[in-house]
């Protein structure tokens, strides 16, 4: 029985150090003619799914149904693969390896298939090895641990977690009641080592609030993998769920959470990308509600550095990865992305998709407040970024040896914002995605001046600014100084001494004008123009103080709010 133990383990060596090398290629369908129909949709979407959609007036469509099976298996055959790796629904593609890269010239001639790239190559096959190179490690950053941190404040319960979310009035939440229970919080990132074993998770694991999980990279649901390497994901990942108290609570310590691996250490070849839009459609047939996603993408590793984006590409819908992003927003989740470390690099601006206008990209600042480095904005397309930033110098979070530590990095301003949000998502549950984004842009500390055209000295690093939580919620129960009409126009402030402005959140809204009346239903102002995309009203300067009735009226419907005069 010794010798043929040594003689098999002296073969899976033989394997491991000669074998072929591997590839993997990106097989892109032409339609998806022969699939399951929408009446089979309890099939690709869970029922959590579906609700999530039907509160958000989002209806299905034809990238709600799955890759032809038969496409998939014809692929595979002609590819001679040995391996289906991951396969898209909602571009209608899939991601095969094999050991036989003659065969794309068969592929390219099947007549379903539309295009086949080349988006890894393994050279010691596709049974990789877990170690972590030194680029990986500029990437994640090494974790410091000091136990004498100082905090602004104190405070028992968070420990030295404090100040980043009193930061953004998160506490205020907490103190509300809304701790994120019931909240679906996803995690795309890389390995989660020690989140099964760690103090600070104990409370996450016997409540069992970590729902599902799955490593995309290596095709096992196994995300704890004690080999050497980053504790990335376990330290972003306590940004939200860590629960130790008078040590380290995060920002969302009550909700669900759903932990998926798309970053492979080893590597950075664009199948990254494709395990990012796999974790991103689980997250929605699943029924996740607000994904963190700590990674970003502008360079690949030989040989695919042909595939490497410009800044050019940074437009919101170059990218795969953005494409994806984009796409998980449009089904009613909201997504929000770190943006990035290379403010002082020679790169210089946000990483994808951090880039798209539909993601809530999160910039880094110090305790201080002041801007730590993140990603320079705006998108190639002028579109601000970042949405919002947190802190992200000496960020506190959990270390690789189960103590809190601190470490820098948009990494972890990203989840404790995500936290955050999905507190406020929990106190208004009725909001869309859209509405949340646009409420938490609104009590931004840069939003005024920005939509004002006042503010061009940090609107590239810190973009809309650091947003107040706890104004947000104010609004919502009808108590804060900002007037949201239905989140497609900002009214602010009000009350007000004097004057005020209107801003659109609506790009797709254009031509309107507005009326103020008093209580009595009297004009007292009438616009003598039409607008675009706002206006700033000096009106009530000759109107005593009072209730008046502002009315916006557009092409195609007619908004209206109070507006009170101190």
């Amino acid at each position: 029985m010794k010798k043929i133990y040594l003689l098999t383990l002296l073969c899976c060596l033989s394997f491991q150090d000669f074998a072929a090398p591997a590839y993997a290629f990106r097989v892109t369908f032409k339609d998806k003619n022969g699939t399951l129909t929408f009446a089979d949709s309890l099939q690709f979407l869970s029922p959590t799914a579906l609700q999530r959609r039907s509160k958000q007036g989002i209806a299905l469509d034809s990238t709600d149904l799955p890759v032809v099976q038969h496409y998939i298996d014809t692929a595979m055959t002609t590819a001679n693969a040995v391996k289906l790796h991951n396969k898209s629904k909602w571009f209608n593609q899939i991601v095969l390896i094999t050991f036989d890269s003659s065969k794309v010239s068969n592929l390219l001639a099947l007549p379903m298939v539309q295009s086949v790239k080349l988006v890894a190559r393994y050279a010691n096959g596709i049974f990789k090895t877990e170690e972590i190179s030194a680029r990986s490690m500029a990437k994640f950053p090494e974790v410091t641990y000091d136990q004498n941190k100082k905090t602004r404040g104190s405070s028992a319960f968070y420990g030295q977690a404090f100040q980043q979310s009193d930061m953004l009035q998160g506490d205020c939440l907490h103190d509300a009641g809304f701790r994120g229970q019931g909240m679906k919080i996803g995690v795309i990132d890389v390995n989660f080592r020690r989140t099964d074993s760690c103090r600070a998770y104990d409370t996450l694991l016997m409540q069992n609030r970590v729902k599902d999980v799955y490593n995309f990279v290596k095709d096992t649901p196994f995300v704890y993998s004690m080999a050497i390497g980053s504790d990335h994901g376990m330290n972003v990942l306590g940004c939200m769920a860590a629960k130790w108290d008078s040590n380290y609570v995060g920002t969302a310590p009550a909700a669900d959470f759903y932990l998926y691996i798309s970053e492979d250490l080893g590597s950075e070849f664009p199948i990254e990308e494709d395990n990012w839009l796999s974790a991103a459609e689980r997250c929605d047939s699943i029924g996740i509600d607000i994904v963190n996603s700590s990674l970003g993408y502008n360079t690949f590793d030989a040989p695919f550095g042909s595939s490497s984006y410009t800044y050019g590409n940074m437009d919101g819908k170059t990218s795969l990865i953005v494409k994806a992003a984009s796409k998980l927003v449009s089904k009613g989740v909201f997504v929000v992305n770190a943006q990035g470390n290379e403010g002082a690099s020679p790169w210089h601006y946000m990483l994808t998709p951090a880039d798209g206008d539909s993601v809530y990209s999160v910039g880094s600042v110090d305790g201080s407040l002041a801007w730590a480095n993140s990603g320079y904005g705006p998108n190639a397309l002028g579109v601000v970024k970042p949405d919002g930033c947190a802190m992200g110098k000496a960020t506190a979070l959990i270390g690789g040896n189960c103590l809190v530590g601190a470490a820098n990095g948009s990494s972890f301003a990203s989840p404790v914002m995500c936290g955050a949000i999905a507190c406020l998502w929990q106190a208004s549950p009725n909001l869309t995605n859209w509405e949340l984004r646009q409420l938490v842009k609104m009590v931004s500390s840069k939003y005024a001046n920005i939509v004002n055209g006042t503010d061009s000295s940090t609107i590239n690093t810190l973009g809309y600014g650091i947003p107040n939580l706890c104004d947000a919620y104010n609004l919502l129960l009808g108590t804060s100084d900002i007037t949201n009409i239905e989140y497609t126009f900002a009214v602010y402030p009000n009350p007000t001494a004097n004057s005020f402005d209107v801003r659109s959140f609506d790009s797709r809204i254009s031509d309107f004008s507005y009326l103020l009346y008093d209580l009595n239903g009297k004009i007292v102002y009438k616009s003598q123009q039409i607008y675009q995309t706002g206006f700033h009203c000096d009106a009530l300067d000759e109107l005593p103080s009072g209730t008046y009735i502002l009315q916006i009226t557009t092409r195609n419907k007619t908004y209206s709010t109070k507006i009170v005069k101190h």
